[in-house]
């Protein structure tokens, strides 16, 4: 019984070539007997061919996920990051909205559906939106940057979303919000309180007071007069 040829292989022959099988699969897989590593030793694992790429190679030379590009796309692109969303921005130029479908944002993806063009001549037009009104409260559309403040919803109710701003942090289920001055219209800090349960009906009248003052103070100062310990009063209440 002949062994295999290799030097130091002690394996016995396998085939025509001289060499055992655990050498003649290696040739046949890469071309070459690679007598320098012992058989059962692995190779260091490779970087991907990508230049920016950190992760390993695992097929031709490629990461898994500059592979399954490759085979769906047929382009490599290395300039794009790897990520399970192929793009973030919209691909027509000039147009930095966020991709919905395809590549474009949604008014260019609705164009292309329904025109077969995008139209990238075509100014897009811009809606401005201050909210909608229910029950006197207002509802505005959460930014994508303060989401993580309405636990991931893209609506919510001003006056909370001004308080989880100030807190910075969400607001609990069993914390609502204030007016101090009763206009739940008027969502500035300053006239916003946190209670740790539902608050009663009606507000204290300290800040009703102080919040009429301030009214006049803004619009009708001749009716007001400060005094010597620097508080506002009514200097003719019937001129009111």
């Amino acid at each position: 019984m002949t062994t295999c040829s290799v030097d130091s292989c002690a394996r016995v022959r396998y085939g025509r070539q001289g060499i055992c099988e655990a050498h003649y699969r290696r040739l046949r897989r890469t071309g070459s007997l690679d007598c320098q590593r012992q058989i059962g030793a692995r190779a260091a694992p490779k970087t991907c061919a990508v230049e920016t790429c950190p992760n390993t190679s695992s097929e031709r030379g490629l990461c898994h996920g500059h592979y399954l590009r490759v085979v769906r796309t047929g382009e490599l692109t290395p300039h794009r990051p790897l990520s399970r969303r192929v793009n973030t921005v919209c691909h027509v130029d000039g147009c930095g909205r966020a991709a919905f479908a395809r590549g474009m944002c949604r008014p260019h993806a609705n164009r292309k559906r329904k025109y077969g063009d995008v139209q990238a001549e075509k100014p897009i037009r811009k809606l401005s939106s201050n909210g909608t009104i229910s029950h006197g409260y207002r509802t505005v559309p959460v930014p994508p940057d303060l989401r993580h403040l309405t636990n991931g919803e893209k609506r919510a109710a001003e006056h909370r979303l001004v308080m989880a701003q100030v807190l910075g942090r969400p607001l609990y289920a069993d914390e609502s919000v204030h007016h101090r001055n009763g206009d739940r219209l008027d969502n500035r800090p300053a006239n916003l309180e946190l209670w740790s349960r539902w608050q009663p009906s009606g507000q204290r009248l300290d800040d009703k007071v102080a919040h009429a003052l301030a009214v006049l103070a803004r619009y009708a100062p001749h009716l007001l007069v400060t005094c010597s310990d620097d508080t506002i009063t009514l200097s003719s209440p019937d001129r009111i």
